[in-house]
């Protein structure tokens, strides 16, 4: 029986009915505010990591904004002005459209698997039947960073924003952050020793059309390794000639310039 009910006793039994239910009226407001703050969190975090890329995409050269049709051949010397996301961009629409296809471009001696896309900077997304998704670096970056002193990965649970931090790796002097190619929720850890350092839940539909095809990361290894030179001032072993990278290309980056190299090859995010 409630208040206002000409009918209500205030019995022990009324009363203790009263304050459960309070209780379960307070419990749901607090779940309700709770999901609030969370849900407005994660679009302020999404806001920040937008904001912070499109910032740092303005101040990249030339060379590192290439169109992802220019780095096919499709559309020569094209360059981005959307910050690599190709929703939206009529261009690529009319491209995609058209069904052409190109022969697989040459990846320069990378290891470029077939079965995953690819985030300029340098992050790989694998599909998992489940519909999560994998996380790792690509080859690229794997040689640039050679053997890290440590792999920092957020804790599961939280949130990550598309082309915000995934992981931060630290490597000598260099601390570096790379960049996340998918929004979703962290539900697992991987290693360097396994085949992924993420596994996440993306959030909503996925969507990676702003992520390359292996053909098109094909060739946008190449051109990173001209933009790797560019950015030591020098040539690097095997790469002047024409042949085929070093192994670890790590060690031709000195000491004192890791930070600044690794930290426009991966575009930090």
């Amino acid at each position: 029986m409630l208040p206002g009910n000409t009918d209500f006793i205030a019995d022990p039994f009324n009363i203790a009915f009263l304050g459960l239910f309070a209780l379960i009226l307070t419990a749901v407001a607090v779940t309700l505010v709770r999901i609030g703050l969370r849900t407005r969190e994660t679009i302020a975090r999404g806001k920040a990591a937008s904001m912070l890329w499109h910032e740092e995409f303005e101040e990249l050269p030339a060379s590192a904004r290439g169109c992802r049709h220019a780095l096919t051949g499709e559309l020569p010397g094209r360059t981005c002005a959307r910050a690599f996301d190709c929703r939206g961009c009529e261009t690529h629409a009319k491209l995609v459209a058209e069904g052409k296809v190109l022969p697989p471009a040459e990846a320069a001696g990378f290891d470029v698997p077939t079965d995953r896309l690819y985030h300029r900077g340098h992050a790989w997304l694998k599909p998992l039947e489940d519909g999560t998704v994998a996380i790792g670096l690509d080859d690229l970056a794997t040689r640039l960073v050679g053997k890290p002193d440590a792999v920092v990965l957020p804790a599961v649970g939280s949130t990550l924003a598309e082309n915000g931090p995934a992981l931060r790796l630290r490597a000598g002097k260099a601390r570096v952050r790379v960049a996340s190619p998918v929004t979703g929720e962290v539900v697992e850890h991987g290693s360097l020793s396994s085949d992924f350092l993420l596994r996440v839940k993306p959030e909503g539909e996925l969507d990676t059309r702003a992520l390359l095809t292996p053909r098109e990361a094909a060739a946008y290894f190449s051109r990173e390794l001209d933009r790797l030179q560019l950015a030591l001032s020098g040539s690097v072993p095997a790469l002047a000639d024409g042949g085929l990278p070093v192994g670890d290309l790590s060690k031709a980056i000195p000491e004192d310039d890791r930070d600044r190299v690794l930290g426009e090859m991966l575009l930090e995010a």
